[in-house]
């Protein structure tokens, strides 16, 4: 993959903004945007164990040292990817944010729409369905999931991943400790156990009290927070298990989009660059442009990418007052909803298209198709060229209003590229919080090492202690 090729960024409707930038602001964002990629390939060269200090671990997913405690081979991955599909009808994954979203997101991008009707029907066969639950109190889809379960007596042939780094995210725990009851006193020996590897988490509490074993168990890395945890055995082991050839080839896959993006990140200079193009683009419509949204629109027929994308960049980058709102849509679905307020509504919105050049896909409307009037020039086109057009008439429908537009491109929807993506939209998040100084004490100026404010997420914690307190009157 040359990465040059692969990612291109199509930063014609970015000059709005530029345009009405006075020349020396954009001269100092270029400055800070060298300084920051010198400062991100220096820290690079300190190693893995510096990195885990800054919390910037998850750029190592693809090469976590073999002599940390963190290190898991793409073997003993496949190990036990093959002994969920040999024992399991089911799986389930139970987490909540980053812990839900990484692996829920490959799954609804890389594999079959219909997996699971697919799997019922014998159409896939080795692999188990796959379902999500532990990111809600709301008993409602949970209740459903276990009526389905024991209705087709699928409870004892059902393997549950319990994700969560800490083991303590009540979400995760509640809907886990309920899923434990159903299985059965040998719960413990049915489900893999992803999770910090040390004291600190509970789920490895009860691995080493010694009352029952897991199936297996498998780290969230050290210094890599659940939003930047796709690349890890958060996403990885779904990946494998749902691999429709050799689980070790996809993963390798992964890796190689992965780490084709990590290169290019730490050696293309800012301005070949796309994860510094991207974030030079929001930064300058937020500070100076006053934009206040970013339109994350996903030009292809997936929601689950936008998803993972708003917690990525709101818990990452919405901090000290400042940071874009993000609004997920796709491509054209929003065209019918989202685009109105866009081109009629308060002028406080940038769009960031993303799209595969290559649908994988031929499908084509009839050519003696009974269309008429506008309709008729679609007769023999294929769904693929109508889904460019559309995108192509959507930005230029936005540019055309001044509304500020980028629009990253990609290869295709396959295992290397999505990894590519995720881990190039990753890296915007990074250097934007650079660009917001959130690596420096907001008081004395000085530079953090560990706390650096786009690797952590205290906001969250205030619902936690709330919901105790109201729990306890």
């Amino acid at each position: 993959m040359n990465f040059t090729d692969d990612f291109q960024l199509d930063a014609f409707g970015t000059n709005i903004v530029y345009d009405a930038a006075p020349s020396d602001w954009l001269t100092l964002l270029d400055s800070n945007l060298k300084v920051i990629h010198q400062d991100f390939y220096n820290e690079d060269q300190e190693g893995y164990s510096n990195l885990v200090k800054r919390l910037r671990a998850w750029t190592w997913c693809h090469k976590v040292p073999k002599d940390h405690r963190d290190y898991v081979s793409i073997d003993q991955i496949a190990e036990i990817a093959a002994s969920i599909r040999a024992e399991a009808k089911v799986l389930v994954t139970v987490g909540i944010g980053g812990s839900d979203l990484g692996a829920r997101t490959l799954h609804d991008l890389l594999n079959h729409p219909y997996h699971n009707e697919m799997v019922v029907a014998g159409k896939i066969t080795g692999i188990p369905e796959i379902h999500f639950t532990g990111d809600t109190f709301d008993p409602f889809r949970l209740r459903g999931l276990l009526t389905m379960l024991k209705t087709r007596n699928l409870l004892d042939q059902t393997v549950i991943n319990i994700v969560s780094k800490s083991g303590t995210t009540a979400e995760t725990a509640l809907a886990g400790m309920i899923l434990a009851d159903a299985i059965g006193s040998d719960w413990m020996s049915r489900t893999v156990a992803t999770t910090g590897l040390s004291p600190k988490s509970l789920l490895y509490q009860l691995q080493e009290k010694g009352d029952g074993k897991f199936m297996a168990i498998l780290p969230v890395p050290d210094g890599v927070g659940g939003r930047f945890s796709f690349a890890s055995p958060v996403g990885l082991l779904l990946l494998a298990v749902t691999a429709d050839s050799d689980p070790q080839t996809r993963l390798r896959d992964a890796f190689e989009g992965y780490t084709k993006t990590h290169e290019a990140f730490l050696t293309l200079a800012p301005e070949k660059n796309p994860a510094y193009q991207i974030a030079r683009f929001l930064h300058a419509a937020e500070v100076f442009c006053r934009k206040s949204a970013l339109v994350f629109y996903p030009y292809f027929d997936n929601k689950k990418l936008g998803d993972w994308f708003v917690q990525l960049y709101e818990e990452s980058v919405q901090e000290r007052g400042s940071g874009l709102n993000i609004l997920a849509t796709t491509g054209p679905t929003g065209n019918h909803s989202l685009l109105n307020g866009i081109v009629n509504g308060a002028r406080d919105k940038a769009v960031l298209f993303l799209t595969p050049r290559d649908f994988g896909d031929v499908m084509a409307v009839p050519e003696d198709a009974p269309l008429e009037g506008s309709l008729k020039i679609f007769q023999g086109l294929t769904l693929a060229a109508a889904q460019t057009a559309s995108l192509r008439g959507t930005a230029e429908d936005f540019i055309s209003r001044m509304v500020p537009t980028a629009t990253l491109s990609f290869p295709k929807r396959d295992t290397s590229s999505i990894f590519a993506l995720m881990r190039l939209l990753m890296d915007v998040v990074a250097v934007k919080g650079r660009l917001q100084s959130l690596h420096l004490d907001p008081i004395s100026g000085k530079r953090r090492i560990a706390d650096e404010e786009t690797y952590i997420q205290n906001g969250v914690e205030g619902y936690k202690i709330r919901m105790r307190d109201n729990i306890k009157k």
